[in-house]
Formats: structure tokens, C-alpha cells, sequence
């Protein structure tokens, strides 16, 4: 459940992860490879242009080895572009390889250091790393930004980086924040459920849940959660309402075959 929330932005080019804020490249983009550099355009910026888009696209197909590869592509043909390297390192991030992703981060903070996006990912990199502290300093600095647009998503990323650190108030506090309106962070409700459970408050924490189920009526799993939490609270026949639902939304799922079990179904 202690997920990160790393943040693309890009002025020119689609907006992925954390939120969207621009339309994706058109469908043949997406499909079609991008043009392969000729000795005669190899230093020309809209050929750069053309691989970000296409490993913008990539990254949201999931496919962040071959997106990878074409911000590579963009990085030799325009060398030094800080939005190319922020999505490098949040390719790397995604990859499993946080001290690429590192590299990819702290060569943008040193050319641009307002990029605030780029510092929000070095913090959720720093997080992965389990570097706690170095998390910490520049989720606080991203928040020094009152402009920045995001906020719920690095409040989030603080409170994950105080629970791992055992700090339950601080860590409360920010998933607190992360859940205020405009656009609440969907796992800040499931980690303040988990926070309340562990303190012996169901009811708490069933009221997180629902209000998560209120926000995000999508979610498989916050009615997932609320069958589960309801059936420790012998609130059987409830229960049932909510875990039936898993299993016809999602009966393929890891939650379904949890579901059918505590239906007795399994």
C-alpha cells in the first residue's frame, strides 16, 4: 500500500503519472515508429521533440524500457533539455534503478533548480532508496512552492516518508492534507484506514474508507476494504454487499479470490 507518487511535467507534451493536464500524441503517433536521425538533423531540436513525445506515449503504454530509449534518442540529438531528463530519471524510477534515476534528477536540479516536478521525483527516488531524511528536505522544499499544483500528491509522499520513519502523527497529518480537496490523493484515505486499524479505531477507519468510496465509487479496492474491515467488525451481512461487489467488478483480481473466501465461496 505505500506507494509514491512521482510527478511528469511537461509544457509542450502530455502530462503522465500523477496527473494530465494536456492531451496525449494522436493514436498514430503512438503506433508509428519515430524517424530515425540523419547526419544532417542530428542537433536539431524538433527532431528531439519527436522522440519526447513518442516516449511520452510509451510511458503511458507502461513501457518505460523502449520510452527510455527514445528520451535517450532526444538527450543526443539535444543535449542538456532539463523536461528530457526529468523523464528520464522517472523512466529509470520506474525501472527499478533509483541510482540512474538519481543521476537523471540531480543533473535538472543543478541546471533548473525550480523544477519543482523534478524534485518531487528525487524525493519519491530518495524514498525508494529508503534515504529518509534527503526525502524529507525536498518534499518540504516542493512545498515551499506555493504555486505548485500538485501538492496534494507530495503531501502524500511526506506522509509515506514519516511512516517508514515510524513517525504516525507526522505521517497522519500529511495523508490528512493529501485527501483535502481540489483532487484527493485516492491511497492517502486507505493509508489513514490502516493508521486508524492500528490504533484500535474500526470505526475511524471505516469512515476513511467510505468517504474514499464516496470520492472514488471506481475503486474495486476501498469496497474491497470496506468488506474486509466490516467483516472484523461482524457487520457480516453488509460485509457481503461490498465484497459481491469485488467479485462482479473485478472477479479475475487478487481481491475477488480474498472476497470469495470470505464469503465462503472460495
Amino acid at each position: 500500500m505505500n506507494r509514491l507518487v512521482a510527478v511528469v511535467s511537461l509544457s509542450c507534451l502530455a502530462v503522465v503519472v500523477a496527473c494530465a493536464s494536456s492531451n496525449t500524441a494522436s493514436k498514430a503517433e503512438s503506433q508509428a515508429p519515430a524517424p530515425k536521425p540523419t547526419s544532417s538533423d542530428t542537433s536539431a531540436p524538433i527532431h528531439s521533440l519527436t522522440y519526447m513525445r513518442q516516449g511520452t506515449v510509451l510511458m503511458q503504454q507502461g513501457r518505460y524500457q523502449d520510452a527510455l530509449e527514445a528520451f535517450k534518442t532526444a538527450d543526443k540529438l539535444a543535449p542538456g533539455n532539463v523536461t528530457n531528463a526529468n523523464m528520464m530519471g522517472l523512466c529509470y524510477l520506474s525501472l527499478g534503478q533509483p541510482d540512474q534515476a538519481l543521476a537523471s534528477f540531480d543533473q535538472v536540479l543543478q541546471i533548473a533548480p525550480q523544477f519543482t516536478d523534478a524534485r518531487n521525483n528525487r524525493g519519491a527516488t530518495y524514498l525508494s532508496m529508503q534515504q529518509y531524511h534527503l526525502a524529507e528536505v525536498d518534499f518540504i522544499a516542493v512545498l515551499g512552492d506555493s504555486t505548485y499544483p500538485h501538492r496534494r500528491q507530495v503531501y502524500y509522499n511526506l506522509g509515506i516518508t514519516y511512516l517508514q520513519r515510524g513517525q504516525l502523527g507526522a505521517a497522519e497529518e500529511n495523508f490528512r492534507k493529501s485527501i483535502l480537496p481540489p483532487n484527493p490523493v485516492f491511497n492517502g484515505y486507505l493509508q489513514l484506514a490502516d493508521l486508524a486499524q492500528r490504533q484500535g479505531e474500526p470505526e475511524r477507519a471505516l469512515t476513511f474508507l467510505q468517504e474514499a468510496n464516496l470520492e472514488f465509487p471506481d475503486q474495486t479496492q476501498v469496497a474491497f476494504e470496506i468488506g474486509k474491515l466490516l467483516m472484523i467488525m461482524g457487520e457480516e451481512e453488509e460485509a457481503r454487499l461490498y465484497l459481491e461487489k469485488v467479485v462482479a467488478d473485478a472477479p479475475n483480481s487478487s481481491e475477488a479470490a480474498t472476497a470469495r473466501a470470505l464469503l465462503g465461496k472460495g
